[in-house]
């Protein structure tokens, strides 16, 4: 018996991302880069919740499917310090053992494959006020509200980690930063929790100062604007907030 194509999840980044069900079983199909996940998941399966592999092919990775609310769903009806203490959890564990490391190599090559043109600075703009060592860490690697999920037995599990050049818990705070100020993940809506959303900022970079930097932030919006096309709502959105922060 064929697995049957349920729905299609929203994605941004390329990969294809299906609801599939076999045998009257419901699983998550993604299809794409997927090596860079599987290689984090082994990383970190002892130790954060995340889903269960099933299969696992050069393309292709099957997932168990978690019953779930969204973290946007769920800040719209419960109070958000379970999910700051879930964060703090998850960032301590990375910043446990740490090595400071020179990232200015790092920021050089990943900002080649960013297009300028239409941006407000240039990439040696940006360089020029990244911060050059930070401590290099256990990380998640696109660690966004958007990636949290909330089961009433699981509790929160987290999904779609990936190995990037960006190995420190610092970037995953910066990344978290996209959807705590910015509010990508509520891009579509007004969701109505940005109270909620900047109380959990304001906590983490209280904890974690060295993260309480915007041009971090405009790395990370970064990366999503080298995926979103050319007069998108998605891409003015992103070079709106670049605007804003940019000093």
């Amino acid at each position: 018996m064929a697995a049957q194509i349920i729905k299609e999840f929203r994605g941004f980044s390329g990969a294809q991302v299906l609801l599939m069900k076999k045998h009257n079983r419901l699983f998550v199909r993604k299809i794409g880069n997927v090596e860079r996940n599987v290689e984090r998941m082994a990383a970190l399966q002892n130790q954060l919740p995340l889903p269960i592999i099933y299969n696992y092919s050069k393309n292709k990775l099957d997932l168990e499917y978690i019953h779930s609310l969204d973290i946007k769903t769920y800040l719209k009806t419960n109070h958000y310090e379970k999910l700051l203490q879930f964060l703090f959890g998850c960032l301590e564990m990375f910043a446990e053992n740490t090595i400071e490391k020179d990232y200015t190599a790092v920021y050089i090559q990943k900002l080649k494959e960013v297009d300028f043109t239409d941006i407000p600075f240039t990439a040696q703009d940006l360089l020029s006020q990244l911060p050059k060592t930070l401590p290099s860490s256990n990380y998640y690697g696109d660690l966004t509200l958007e990636n949290i999920l909330y089961n009433d037995t699981r509790g929160f599990v987290l999904i779609d980690c990936q190995t990037t050049e960006y190995d420190s818990y610092i970037f995953d705070i910066a990344k978290l930063r996209q959807d705590l100020e910015c509010g990508w993940f509520t891009r579509y809506d007004n969701a109505m929790i940005d109270v909620k959303t900047r109380h959990i900022q304001t906590e983490l970079l209280k904890k974690y100062p060295v993260a309480d930097n915007d041009y971090l932030l405009i790395l990370m919006l970064l990366r999503a604007y080298k995926y979103a096309k050319p007069n998108t709502y998605e891409r003015q959105f992103l070079k709106d907030w670049m605007k804003i922060l940019w000093k």
